[in-house]
């Protein structure tokens, strides 16, 4: 029995090549061999035709009869391409900025305007939904940082956002305003923390970056401090503030997309020194 030592793909060479193969020994003796002595043939490659030993193919009915075409060979010699996915960090910067303008604008007061549950959906959806989406996307392209600051701002717009509801009672349930004001002055202490410590993750990132989480955390320590002693000046103050960080994140946003191909206005994203 003859076991040929050649793939498909030798056999769609057009060169002409020639393979020794070997068989196995044959079973029993026989007159003038000796028993296992291995049966040398050869085989012949001619564009169209294809020699096997004694028999001659045509390489097209060869091939068929191995389950194999040309475009398919040609399919299987070429690597697959990796599969790329879109770059979530605009969308996650787009949420948080949009939802941080028309926060910040409330806070500040601007135009009288001081009670924002209008925007309640804003926060709940685009704020917060969005951009935990745009975090776990995040999340499968392997940016570890920038899947923690979305998914957990996400949560941040979720948590505002619920709590502007009053759902079970989360605000009318307090009979003490002073308690209430602390409670609150807790939830943004703990978020004036977390940006410090993101803010720090970005000294060697870009400029737009570093500044959006400077002007974030500050944005948060005067509404904890303003929110702690009941000051309404230190709230407008945070809420200017927050206006200078969504404008940095918008910044970072039209860096993060556009490109001459798509604008005649490119804007290119500085990074910091000693950035990698």
């Amino acid at each position: 029995m003859t076991s040929l030592a050649s793939s498909p793909q030798d056999l769609e060479k057009g060169v002409n090549t020639i393979e020794n193969i070997e068989t196995l020994p044959q079973q029993g003796s026989i007159a003038g061999v000796s028993q296992g002595l291995p049966n040398i043939q050869e085989i012949y490659t001619d564009r169209d035709f294809i020699t096997l030993g004694s028999s001659t193919f045509r390489r097209r009915d060869l091939l068929n009869a191995l389950d194999r075409d040309d475009e398919s060979e040609e399919r299987y010699a070429r690597p697959a391409p990796p599969h790329q996915f879109a770059n979530p960090v605009p969308l996650g910067l787009a949420s948080f900025s949009l939802s941080a303008l028309v926060l910040s604008l409330i806070n500040a007061n601007v135009r009288g305007v001081t009670d924002g549950k209008w925007a309640l959906s804003l926060f709940l959806f685009f704020g917060g939904a969005i951009e935990l989406f745009a975090g776990l996307l995040c999340f499968v392209i392997g940016d570890t940082y920038a899947m923690t600051v979305f998914s957990s701002f996400g949560g941040f717009w979720i948590c505002y956002g619920y709590g502007l509801t009053d759902t079970d009672n989360l605000v009318s349930g307090y009979t003490d305003p002073t308690m209430l004001n602390n409670v609150i002055g807790f939830f943004l202490a703990g978020w004036t923390v977390f940006t410090f410590l993101m803010l720090m993750c970005t000294l060697k990132s870009t400029w737009g970056l570093f500044l959006l989480l400077t002007f974030l955390d500050i944005t948060f320590l005067l509404l904890c401090i303003g929110t702690f002693i009941d000051n309404n000046n230190l709230k407008m103050a945070g809420g200017y503030f927050g206006i200078l960080s969504s404008c940095c994140g918008w910044y970072s946003l039209y860096c993060s997309v556009v490109s001459p191909s798509n604008s005649y206005l490119a804007f290119k994203a500085h990074t910091m020194p000693n950035a990698p």
